[in-house]
């Protein structure tokens, strides 16, 4: 019976005549190539990178490994590779999910979890895997009699494990006393986890052929007791081609994942607007319902552009009371920034931007006396939860 899949997997398979076109490697060489090394491990979040739910997960992630052997941008770019983001994808049917509530980083609703328990035969016909092993096909590391290589586990989730190794290495990372693979708040933490394990390993065979990274990463795709008969990652002309070529592609792809630090590039972190600060933070008076100016303003013109201050996703955009037009971002580590007294709103809800992205342009809507941007950090969504502004945009690199 062929197995059923529920979302698209990308498998090395599927990728590999379009990583020939990034360049091609001799086999003696590792398979990153001549890869640049990131100058800046910042995570690219939003449409171009992780969705905005999952970035915090892959920061904490790599935060976690010993040494900072891993960054965010690697497990972000197998991630990218294994599921495109997909929680749901698998390659074989889920078994019953655990009788729990799931998480809030896990967005299958109550029906998806239950539609995740259906049997292939209950699946549509002619949902398979892209480059999905059929019967007489191998594609695992492990040589069998005659030179083909065993066939590899199937694997589900957005870190696409297989049963086997979930069950020895998938952890509760949200702590809710369930172990759900289809759970990014456990598979994600997990992922991270095992990439730490083996980087660790790796560091202990520099005569190894590749980096500690490739290693890993080679290792992570087959096992590390493969990567030891072959002396490193696998060639690229060999039963085990396919690890090559994974290994090159999440090489090639995890600088992707960056965006630069500081300063006004469009992807990181940006002041909202070029202009000036006026009312500061927290300034007494009776304009204000509390009796403190509860963000920064900017004194600029009508019709200025205001963009978003970096990576995150919209929650609000239309009008807000007395903040007139406004816009409020949740951003990847939880916390939020609002642009409000705007003269038109660009932006929409659900909206995924980068620092730099076009959400508005600046008036005096609402509770205002002259055309100003009012820009605040919040720990929530809503009124009354803001914080110092001048601190926060510091902590990414920006200088009033």
């Amino acid at each position: 019976m062929v197995p059923v899949i529920v979302g698209v997997v990308m498998t090395p398979l599927s990728i590999g005549l379009g990583a020939v076109l990034l360049g091609t490697f001799d086999d003696s060489e590792a398979a990153g190539g001549d890869v640049p090394e990131p100058k800046a491990t910042e995570l690219k979040a939003g449409d171009v990178g992780v969705p905005v739910i999952y970035a915090k997960l892959v920061r904490d992630a790599a935060a976690d490994c010993d040494e900072k052997l891993l960054t965010a941008p690697v497990l972000a770019a197998q991630l990218k590779l294994e599921s495109n983001f997909n929680p749901r994808a698998r390659s074989m049917p889920a078994e019953g999910p655990a009788d729990d509530e799931g998480s809030l980083t896990d967005p299958r609703s109550a029906e998806q979890r239950a539609a995740d328990s259906r049997t292939d035969e209950e699946s549509l016909p002619g949902d398979t895997l892209a480059g999905e092993p059929t019967s007489g096909e191998a594609t695992s590391g492990e040589i069998l009699p005659g030179g083909a290589p065993a066939e590899r586990p199937l694997t589900r989730g957005i870190a696409q494990f297989s049963d086997a190794d979930w069950a020895t290495q998938g952890i509760d990372g949200n702590n809710d006393g369930v172990k759900d693979v289809l759970d990014p708040a456990d598979a994600i933490p997990s992922l991270g986890k095992r990439m730490c394990e083996l980087l660790l390993t790796a560091k202990k065979h520099p005569g190894f052929r590749g980096t500690p990274l490739e290693l890993a990463l080679a290792g992570h795709r087959v096992s590390w007791k493969t990567v030891e008969k072959y002396g490193g990652v696998p060639r690229a002309s060999g039963a085990d081609g396919e690890t090559y070529e994974y290994v090159k592609a999440v090489m090639r792809s995890y600088p992707q994942m960056v965006v630069p630090v500081g300063g006004n590039g469009v992807g990181g972190w940006t002041l909202p607007v070029e202009g000036p600060a006026g009312t500061p933070y927290h300034q007494r008076g009776s304009a204000w319902s509390t009796g403190l100016h509860t963000g920064v303003d900017f004194v600029i013109p009508s019709g200025t552009q205001v963009k978003a201050i970096g990576p995150g996703e919209v929650v609000t955009a239309g009008a807000g009371g007395d903040y007139g037009n406004q816009v409020v971002i949740r951003h990847e580590d939880g916390t939020f920034s609002q642009y409000a007294h705007l003269s038109e709103v660009k932006a929409v809800v659900g909206q995924s931007v980068q620092g730099g992205t076009l959400i508005g342009w600046s008036g005096e809507t609402g509770n205002a006396t002259g055309p100003h941007l009012h820009f605040e950090t919040r720990t929530g969504p809503a009124f009354g939860s803001d914080i110092p502004p001048i601190p926060y945009l510091r902590t990414k690199g920006l200088i009033l």
